[in-house]
């Protein structure tokens, strides 16, 4: 593909935002992003990292959406728990890369999907598992273990995803 089959191309989020490109910007060698319209000729940013696929239509995530959603990760909120019962102050987050495992609230760690965080942080009971998840004869995941997105995809993956969610309740 050349450059010149870019302009006027037909750009599409993977959410169904249309528009088309007007111009491409480049640096040090690479496109970094394009410059787009929609058909009220609003102009609008694709980041060439965030293309999908360089085709007849050009398809890329649409992240403007999530960064507009975020929220500042606050330290030194105080922390309760879903019944207002104080658990200490929001120290500090743990990470693996950009995501966000847990949130460590006094001397103890709680899985960061159940910690909300406004003018204080919320941290919702997580639900754990009742009794071990087992296939074949192996445990998979033990007992006591809080339902999250981790244990659930080890439990998907071992084909036991139903089993998990139903020894949680």
């Amino acid at each position: 593909m050349n450059a010149s089959n870019l302009f006027g191309k037909k750009v599409e989020s993977a959410a169904g935002a249309e528009g088309y490109v007007v111009e491409v910007r480049a640096s040090g060698g690479k496109i970094e992003c394009l410059v787009c319209a929609d058909e009220d000729e609003n102009e609008f940013l694709v980041d060439a990292e965030n293309v999908k696929k360089w085709g007849e239509t050009i398809i890329y995530t649409d992240r403007a959406r999530e960064i507009k959603k975020s929220g500042a990760l606050r330290l030194g909120l105080p922390a309760y728990d879903e019944n207002g019962r104080y658990l200490g102050e929001l120290s500090d987050f743990s990470l693996r890369g950009a995501r966000i495992l847990k949130a460590k609230i006094g001397k103890k760690n709680y899985p960061a999907e159940g910690v909300t965080c406004g003018d204080a942080a919320i941290v919702r009971r997580a639900r754990v598992l009742k009794s071990d998840v087992i296939k074949n004869g192996e445990v998979i995941i033990k007992k006591g273990t809080p339902i999250s997105e981790e244990s659930l995809k080890i439990a998907e993956n071992a084909g036991e995803y139903v089993q998990a969610k139903l020894k949680s309740i």
